[in-house]
């Protein structure tokens, strides 16, 4: 039985290492119940996703645009200028979607998992396949499965891994961490584009 040394408060701080990140879904590999857990989990540390974006990634957002490719479209609310209402201005918001490159041992994992499911990639044990699990939900699974990171944390390793790779590589490159993190990136990265071929290169590596 796994025990789970780390308290709440440990777990908002605590980042993974690969060795940890490894045993820990090696553990849930070997409990058949805990697959829509695990592609929660590897939705977050190796493809850098939120618990928003990962609760409304569908089954058809799948290589929809790119080959090995995710399309989000409602990855993270963000404010687009403002709208007049009554006379008053107020903040206009809308959702940002984004493209994220899969690597190639996760990408074989979701096509297996998402075969003949429903509308959404985390599959529904029970309830209506045609919504979205919410948010919170990523954090039970978390819980349940006694994970010794928190949700957020997860992305942090995603950011982590990829950084040491490019390092490894000699190639870092903080305008392509921000695209595969989905941050705004700064007036003078915003040049140009990344071929989607370096994209998957790089988390290939990484992961």
């Amino acid at each position: 039985m796994y025990i789970n040394n780390t308290n709440v408060g440990e777990k908002r701080t605590y980042v993974p290492d690969k060795a940890v990140y490894h045993t820990t879904l090696q553990r849930l590999i070997e409990d058949d119940n805990m697959m829509t857990t695990i592609i929660a989990i590897r939705l977050g540390c190796e493809l850098g996703m939120t618990r928003l974006e990962i609760v409304n990634a569908k089954v058809n957002d799948l290589d929809r645009i790119n080959r090995r490719g995710l399309s989000v479209e409602v990855a993270k609310r963000v404010r687009r200028g403002t709208i007049k209402r009554n006379g008053v201005k107020l903040p206009k918001f809308q959702m940002r979607q984004r493209e994220i490159p899969v690597n190639s041992g996760l990408y074989q994992l979701l096509k297996a998992y998402v075969r003949g499911s429903g509308v959404y990639i985390l599959q529904r044990e029970r309830g209506d396949d045609d919504k979205p699990f919410h948010v919170d939900m990523i954090n039970k699974l978390y819980d349940s499965a006694n994970i010794p990171w928190g949700t957020h944390k997860s992305r942090h390793y995603f950011k982590s891994q990829v950084w040491a790779w490019m390092i490894r590589n000699r190639r870092p490159d903080e305008a392509v961490l921000k695209e595969l993190m989905g941050h705004k990136k700064d007036v003078h990265q915003s040049y140009g584009e990344y071929p989607w071929d370096y994209k998957l290169e790089v988390v290939d590596g990484a992961f």
